[in-house]
């Protein structure tokens, strides 16, 4: 299919975020795994330690700092019990304000961690079944920001076992800011892969809903997302 300027141009800005997205991502968690890999007779209850979540903080804000688009970033661990370690949760978010990168204002206990249960959340679950990069979303993230959100999770691991998840947001409301100038004259939709609806011209059509794609004409895909127009 022939796009018109303007199409390519926005799928163009489109694969500029995603791959900004992913590669933030990815980077985040090899720089998680190789700080602890120097670290010497490191174990998984490191994690624990001030020094260790303090290195940990540091990549995060580095992320944050670095990447346009992010609203947020972490990384999220799981360690089930064994005979060497007891079973612990770590949840280190941080995200942007207007007065700079900020932690989130969450109870961050053992107790308080274990009820939020991230293991249940699809970035989490789904990102080492992937392998590589996950995006999750649009969702509504009732934790953080209560906002439509994107989130791209990586593996991380520690002497090859899964030790949980680098991830990064985006605001959908960010991404909206940056596509519109490249479609204000085309009635087009951004879906994910399940058809629901990221980015929307047509006023009748609004983030979070399914699209319905007979609807509409598929004129690019890559590994995340679809974009159509009508």
């Amino acid at each position: 299919m022939l796009l018109t300027t303007s199409i390519r141009e926005l799928t163009q800005k489109i694969d500029s975020i995603i791959h900004s997205t992913i590669e933030s991502t990815g980077l985040l968690a090899k720089e998680i795994e190789s700080s602890l890999a120097e670290i010497e007779n490191v174990n998984l209850e490191h994690l624990l330690e001030p020094a260790v979540r303090n290195m940990i903080q540091q990549h995060i804000k580095t992320t944050l700092n670095s990447n346009v688009y992010c609203s947020g970033a972490g990384f999220a661990s799981h360690i089930e019990s064994t005979s060497s370690n007891k079973e612990f949760w770590l949840l280190e978010w941080w995200y942007k304000k207007a007065d700079g990168v900020k932690q989130v204002n969450l109870d961050l206990d053992q107790a308080t961690q274990q009820r939020l249960d991230f293991r249940t959340f699809e970035w989490f679950k789904q990102a080492p079944a992937v392998g590589n990069a996950f995006i999750h979303g649009p969702y509504v993230d009732y934790i953080c920001n209560t906002s439509y959100t994107l989130t791209c999770a990586v593996p991380v691991y520690f002497k090859e076992q899964f030790l949980g998840v680098a991830a990064i947001d985006l605001l959908v409301s960010r991404v909206e800011e940056e596509l519109l100038p490249y479609s204000i004259n085309d009635k087009v939709f951004l879906t994910n892969k399940d058809s629901r609806i990221v980015f929307s011209t047509h006023p009748r059509f609004r983030v979070g809903d399914l699209l319905d794609t007979k609807m509409a004409t598929l004129v690019y895909e890559n590994d995340y997302f679809n974009l159509f127009q009508c």
